[in-house]
């Protein structure tokens, strides 16, 4: 490998590390703002409910199968929700489990 190759690397490893630590540096002491918590606290349920309308925008509800996979889904990540009160949990799970469906059934 040549020596200009790994100069590159280097610095493009620094430069990602810096770029990537650079906020936890400069705000490591500071108290985070209103708005930074509102987002903290809304943007999961605003992810479940743009996953929720992504998956219903193409189906149709009266023809068969009657949209049974996006409803398991749906179902499933409110379930989940309501069970564990986890996010990620219940994004990730219904997720999977409408990517189970779709791939099988």
């Amino acid at each position: 490998m040549s020596s200009y190759l790994i100069e590159a690397i280097a610095i493009l490893a620094l430069a990602n590390i810096v770029t990537r630590a650079f906020p936890f540096i400069i705000f490591a002491k500071a108290k985070p703002n209103r708005w930074i918590d509102y987002i903290e606290k809304s943007f999961p349920l605003v992810i479940l409910i743009i996953l929720i309308f992504y998956t219903l925008i193409n189906v149709d509800f009266s023809t068969s199968p009657f949209a049974y996979k996006e409803i398991i889904a749906i179902v499933t990540a409110i379930v989940l929700h309501l069970i564990k009160g986890n996010y990620l949990l219940s994004i990730f799970g219904s997720t999977l489990i409408y990517m189970a469906l779709v791939q099988m059934v």
